[in-house]
């Protein structure tokens, strides 16, 4: 029977309730990148797991805390691949390259979790089609902006960066990275270093102070 506590995440976990949630995540991302979110079941997931789908319910209490479960872990993992390779440069412009070259590599060795997160953003909704993800979609445009606006701030006092509006520029650069998940499912041979390249040199012409 499944324990309201481990499941609500209200008490610590053992290693081993913590390796099988993880596990489950591995194997609901799985899922969703070889079959889609909504033919991604329990059953499914429990399937690829090696478990019964009851078993799943002592970890999460529904799909949907598996589903948010899968987005918050892609999410944070995404950020820590990313501040590895973007950590403080020798000048905000080359902060701004390295944040975008170490997104776009992040999504060429990740593609079952950007998939995944993807197919969540596009088709995770309600019965009246609204999205289940908009207290989280208000975060990704705010708290994850932020240090792509420090940097883009930090340029400007320094000199190097022209008159723009950080936020405003901020999230095109979200944009145009995050615009290569879905581009990924119609052209899977997609030339992401020169993608990357056109991306640096896009948004360098944009920022660089008497470049644009």
């Amino acid at each position: 029977m499944r324990s309201k506590n481990r499941a609500s995440g209200k008490q610590e976990l053992t290693f081993v309730e913590a390796a099988r949630r993880a596990q489950l995540v591995d194997c609901a991302i799985a899922a969703i990148a070889d079959v889609g979110l909504h033919r991604a079941s329990l059953a499914e997931i429990a399937r690829r797991a090696g478990i019964t789908k009851q078993a799943i319910f002592y970890h999460f209490a529904t799909r949907d805390e598996l589903i948010h479960e899968v987005l918050a872990v892609a999410t944070r993992q995404g950020a820590e691949f990313m501040a590895e390779r973007s950590r403080r440069r020798p000048t905000p412009a080359d902060e701004l390259r390295a944040y975008i070259e170490a997104n776009v590599e992040y999504i060429g060795s990740h593609r079952d979790r950007v998939k995944a997160l993807v197919a969540i953003a596009m088709n995770f909704t309600d019965e009246d089609g609204r999205s289940r993800l908009l207290p989280l979609d208000a975060s990704v445009y705010g708290d994850s902006l932020a240090p792509l606006q420090d940097i883009l701030q930090r340029g400007q006092e320094q000199g190097q960066f022209g008159a723009f509006n950080t936020r405003t520029t901020a999230m095109s650069i979200r944009a145009a990275i995050d615009a290569i998940g879905p581009q990924l499912n119609a052209i899977p041979d997609l030339d992401l270093d020169g993608y990357a390249r056109d991306l640096v040199e896009l948004f360098d012409r944009a920022t660089t102070r008497g470049r644009a």
